[in-house]
């Protein structure tokens, strides 16, 4: 009785202190094994590390985070109803096309890039990269389109 108790109050803890856009830290093993199944057929050269959900306002994703064999971090971004929503990859320069790249550079001259992120679909088709960096002292974050032709300051 006391266990289910615990269980009680920590989804009631969890639903209070979830609101929309905050990511709660979860056990891996707390992923629903549906969802778990997606992510490693999606993505089977990964090896899964750690997962998080954050509340939306259609319902709570599954954020299950991991390495791909050559090192470089991933993230599978899975809704409760199965659809997945989007397959964050680390990338290296080498790896971003170079009309991107040019796009960036030519937009943010003096900006030193930190980190990439590619965004793909369920398809793993790019959708979109993230680029991380310091420019003038100040930490920039830009979402740049799969095209290299738009680039905004995120807001997060």
């Amino acid at each position: 009785m006391k266990s289910m108790y615990g269980v009680i109050f920590t989804f009631l803890f969890v639903s209070v202190h979830a609101t929309a856009g905050e990511e709660v830290r979860i056990d891996l093993q707390a992923v629903p094994a549906d969802i778990m199944e997606k992510a490693r057929v999606l993505m089977p050269e990964a090896t899964y590390k750690s997962a998080n959900t954050e509340a939306e306002a259609d319902g709570l994703v599954y954020e299950i985070q991991g390495l791909l064999a050559d090192g470089r971090k991933l993230e599978v971004d899975i809704a409760e109803s199965g659809e997945v929503e989007e397959i964050e990859v680390e990338f290296t320069h080498d790896l971003v096309p170079g009309a991107v790249l040019n796009s960036v550079q030519a937009a943010y001259p003096d900006l030193v890039v930190t980190f990439i992120e590619a965004s793909h679909s369920e398809s793993k088709k790019v959708v979109g990269y993230e680029f991380v960096g310091q420019q003038n002292g100040k930490q920039i974050d830009l979402d740049v389109s799969a095209d290299g032709r738009s680039i905004v300051v995120a807001d997060d």
